[in-house]
């Protein structure tokens, strides 16, 4: 069968032709009036920032992907105090989790393409100061309701700091050396959910439930404060459209349709047009999907079935966090790993595959594990012990999954992971809604175990994409795009 070397002519439709006039500024085709081209030279690129430089950014995206997943899952350890404060069920006290997830599937849909039009560094001043003053909406909400609408908003302009800073640490850090950058960023996006169920419940046991927004409105100010000073810039076509304007040379008019419509939309067309993110997309959905029902399911466990106070069961989420730093913590031999793959196969984004065959096994083991050691006659460091394989398995995966997707789509790599945390937060909005009544209705044991069944099904997903991943992106019109964009820079 021949395999194709170029983007089709038939396939190059003409939204595509506009998007590639917009995307090809970052190499040299504008010159000035002396005909000079006008392109970043190598020390005006990120990937050249001293290091200092390079490790505060990465610190500062770190703490705000952080911030953002803390805030996500904090609510968990006040359901039952909203319960009691707004006189509602707990089941509808536990929906502004549900919709901040629902405004973190629909915000990237926006900023995340905008990002790669206007630059990270103004997406990210904008979201971040509004997810603030959300969060302090939501001390100060007056009822239930307002509290739903303020948490959806919440998410919404929370998510787009994630999706974005993904793009951001790719803008700043070359291929061979994203491995630790990537392993801090995903540490910040798993544990934030993690830890803030442990902070929270004992918040919860001696004030106000309120008291977890004041908690975020304050951590995320202080990251916000920290982001104007230390994070600059990254994204390079906009760095090179503001040399442009500073040597006299004006941006192409165009209209909203031509430079926006498209970008909007890509996301989208990602998503239903490339099998790769569209299955790992629906692979990392299911994952953080149980991670969140866990946050229902847990309390279950250990405060109704073991009689725990709300500050003590908030402690079973340690296992899940052992893990996930250990995880971490091997991102220097997970980088040996790759650099030792990229010398056997070449710079290929399957180079980042090979350790997840064997660890995306570790999800099922830690379901059965769970489920089948979690009663109250089993000693409860058994279970809690289940959830170090769990976090070994979640954030390798994550970290894997995201880096393969940004090697894989390059400049495109923020509308990649957009689209990507569509699919993750519906899962994780819709998880927690049937935790309670799936553990009380099947039993811990049968619960679990319908969860790992699914788990084996999916756990194949990184050898597939393993071996059958380059005969995909042969075929991938975004891959291809990439490729094309990169060797007319470097042409």
């Amino acid at each position: 069968m021949q395999q194709p070397t170029q983007v089709p002519a038939a396939v190059v439709t003409q939204d595509l032709e506009k998007n590639v006039a917009i995307e090809q500024t970052v190499n040299r085709q504008v010159t000035c009036a002396n005909n000079a081209p006008i392109k970043l030279e190598p020390h005006e690129l990120p990937t050249s920032w001293p290091a200092l430089k390079k490790w505060s950014a990465t610190l500062v995206i770190v703490l705000m992907t952080a911030s953002i997943t803390f805030a996500s899952s904090i609510h968990t350890a006040g359901i039952s105090a909203v319960s009691q404060s707004f006189g509602v069920s707990k089941t509808v006290a536990t929906l502004p989790v549900t919709t901040f997830l629902l405004g973190f599937a629909t915000g990237p849909l926006l900023f995340a393409p905008l990002s790669e039009v206007l630059g990270r560094t103004l997406i990210f001043r904008v979201v971040l100061g509004l997810f603030c003053c959300f969060n302090l909406g939501c001390a100060l909400a007056p009822n239930v309701e307002a509290l739903l609408v303020l948490r959806f908003l919440c998410g919404f302009f929370g998510a787009p700091t994630v999706t974005n800073s993904g793009g951001s640490l790719a803008d700043i850090w070359p291929q061979s050396q994203r491995s630790v950058p990537f392993a801090l960023f995903t540490t910040g996006s798993s544990l934030g959910p993690v830890v803030a169920p442990i902070v929270g419940g004992f918040v919860a046991e001696n004030l106000s439930w309120r008291w977890h927004y004041w908690i975020m409105t304050i951590f995320s100010g202080v990251v916000y404060v920290a982001m104007l000073f230390l994070l600059p810039e990254t994204y390079a076509t906009v760095l090179l459209q503001w040399k442009k304007k500073q040597a006299g040379i004006e941006p192409v008019k165009m209209s909203f349709k031509e430079r926006y419509a498209n970008d909007l939309t890509r996301p989208w067309t990602m998503l239903f047009t490339e099998p790769i993110l569209f299955t790992l997309g629906l692979y990392s959905a299911f994952i953080w999907g149980i991670l969140y029902l866990d946050f229902t399911a847990y309390p279950v466990v250990f405060q109704q079935g073991r009689q725990w106070s709300q500050g003590k069961a908030g402690l079973s989420f340690i296992g899940i966090g052992i893990g996930m730093a250990v995880a971490t913590a091997s991102s220097p031999w997970i980088n040996n790993l790759h650099g030792a793959i990229v010398k056997k196969i070449g710079p290929k984004p399957e180079a980042r595959l090979p350790h997840l065959i064997v660890l995306a096994w570790f999800i099922p083991v830690a379901l059965f594990w769970f489920g089948w050691t979690a009663s109250p006659g089993i000693h409860p460091l058994v279970p809690i012990a289940a959830g170090v394989p769990f976090g070994i398995g979640f954030v390798t995966l994550f970290l894997g999954t995201n880096a393969y997707l940004s090697d894989c789509y390059g400049r495109f790599s923020a509308s990649a992971w957009a689209a990507n945390a569509v699919l993750r937060s519906l899962f994780s909005a819709g998880f927690p809604l049937f935790a309670s009544q799936m553990y009380v209705r099947m039993g811990i044991p049968w619960a679990n175990s319908t969860l790992g069944i699914i788990a084996v099904v999916m756990a194949p997903v990184p050898w597939v994409l393993w071996k059958w991943g380059g005969w995909l992106r042969a075929r991938s019109r975004f891959h291809l795009w990439t490729m094309d964009l990169e060797k007319g820079e470097e042409g």
